[in-house]
């Protein structure tokens, strides 16, 4: 029996909806991984010190163990170092290979490899609702649009799981880090595209902003999520140079310490102020919304974009008040990844949405 249109597009954004939801989880098990120190849980990928599957205890691994996973690892670097040779970074494949953290072998701890382990089983669930998404576009390609965009973020996906192999390879390595976590975001905005063409997103009260504006506060929140990954890396390189607190006392601040953020650079200073900058638009375009439009009722409001993309940056200014004032806390620091990434999702539907609209007035 043939499928009606309906309820071929009805199943397409359901996986779709399953992919993009399954792709936003990594976002809060990536940071859960970056908050606990998970990321070099398991030191070799796909599998985790050799199984399909973290042992339990340390007892269940050669007891040369540590030697052979980084001798693994080391050829790995080699391998991408040559890679980024002949692509003319001969620099950064340097700076790679004479990294001493690189050479640094990781003890077993079995918390820790379960976390990172779980984060790569939620990697392998998105990449099968993306096939099956990319299976059913196929099938049925003349019926479904975006198609384009389908493609797009399951060669953004697949380029990421082997990324996530080169995180591990390097041990955490400033920069490719962030692009991983880049690449995800990337890989989400295509499928929300890709779902988008097939059946339009549709929000209301958006009209005090056409679809230019809503794309460049878009790429503002976009361009301040990836400073602030940028940022935790360098939190990290501080951690490490024994400079991450006020005047290196831990207990600065009601004996939790305090992050010293005068030694950060500029660009922690843009991840720190602009949100600022959009919060006072997003109130001032508050201010100017039509009178008669303005509902009094909670629940009014949460269907207008403006306060929820307010309500949004109030929280994730607090998160950040918290990371400066007992330095990035683990559940602080999981709940800024999560809150961020689902302010610069929703902008980014309203955009599409409004997108949407102008085309159909024009």
């Amino acid at each position: 029996m043939q499928r009606s249109n309906d309820s071929i597009l009805k199943l397409y954004r359901r996986i779709g909806f399953l992919t993009c939801s399954s792709v936003f989880l990594l976002f809060f098990l990536g940071g859960l991984v970056r908050a606990t120190g998970s990321g070099m849980g398991c030191p070799d990928w796909p599998k985790c010190f050799g199984l399909w599957a973290p042992p339990n205890c340390e007892c269940k691994l050669p007891a040369n163990y540590q030697e052979i996973y980084l001798q693994k690892r080391l050829q790995k670097v080699e391998r991408f170092a040559k890679v980024l040779n002949g692509l003319g970074f001969d620099s950064a494949a340097k700076r790679l290979l004479n990294d001493p953290s690189i050479k640094a072998p990781e003890v077993f701890h079995p918390v820790k490899a379960w976390i990172e382990y779980i984060n790569r089983l939620f990697g392998v669930l998105s990449g099968l609702f993306a096939l099956i998404y990319f299976g059913i576009m196929l099938r049925y390609r003349k019926t479904i649009n975006g198609k384009r965009w389908a493609l797009l973020g399951l060669f953004f996906l697949l380029l990421n799981g082997w990324l996530g192999s080169l995180v591990v390879a390097t041990n955490l390595l400033p920069g490719v880090v962030t692009l991983h976590f880049l690449l995800s975001f990337l890989c989400l905005f295509a499928y929300m595209v890709s779902m988008h063409r097939a059946k339009s997103f549709s929000f209301q009260h958006t009209d005090i902003l056409n679809s230019r504006k809503w794309f460049g506060l878009w790429v503002a929140v976009f361009a301040v999520l990836i400073l602030g990954a940028w940022t935790r890396e360098q939190v990290d390189q501080m951690r490490l140079a024994g400079t991450l607190y006020v005047d290196g006392d831990e207990t600065a601040f009601l004996g939790f310490g305090m992050l010293d953020i005068f030694v950060m650079d500029w660009l922690f200073s843009l991840h720190r102020y602009v949100p600022f900058v959009i919060l006072g638009w997003m109130l001032w375009l508050i201010g100017k919304e039509p009178k008669a439009a303005l509902e009094p009722e909670f629940k009014s409001k949460l269907r207008r974009p403006l306060w929820v993309i307010s309500m949004i940056c109030i929280v994730q200014i607090a998160l950040g008040v918290v990371h400066i004032w007992f330095v990035i806390p683990s559940w602080a620091q999981v709940s800024h990844v999560v809150v961020g990434s689902g302010l610069i999702s929703y902008i980014f539907a309203v955009y599409l949405s409004t997108l949407s609209k102008e085309l159909k007035n024009s």
